[in-house]
């Protein structure tokens, strides 16, 4: 099984302990950083598969520009506060028509069923 390569960032002892539970996984390269320059240095060294950070310690326009420069990345974005997490996936398709968007906009409606 290929490893991946999972980028953390925040304070949170949620945070933490995802972190510390993931790092078990011997396939799984666990990276936890409490700065926002080292999750970008790191993001451009080791092109995670997975930023898994605090809501409510970061804004989406720091995240967004990461994900548009690794369009591969799924972010996790925790809410302790909420007990929710949010997910984006930055997946692109060079052809987009109408019948590609309405097939999107299904599969997502289907998931949250």
């Amino acid at each position: 099984m290929e490893n991946r390569t999972i980028l953390l960032f925040g304070k949170s002892m949620l945070l933490t302990l995802v972190a510390n539970s993931l790092a078990q996984n011997p396939n799984l390269h666990v990276i936890h950083e409490t700065s926002w320059s080292e999750v970008v240095a790191n993001a451009a060294d080791c092109h995670p598969d997975v930023l898994i950070y605090d809501l409510d310690s970061s804004s989406e326009s720091a995240i967004l520009p990461l994900l548009y420069e690794n369009p591969h990345l799924l972010l996790i974005g925790l809410d302790v506060e909420t007990n929710r997490a949010m997910l984006i996936a930055g997946q692109e398709t060079s052809s987009l028509t109408l019948e590609r968007v309405k097939e999107i906009v299904e599969s997502v409606t289907r998931l949250e069923q």
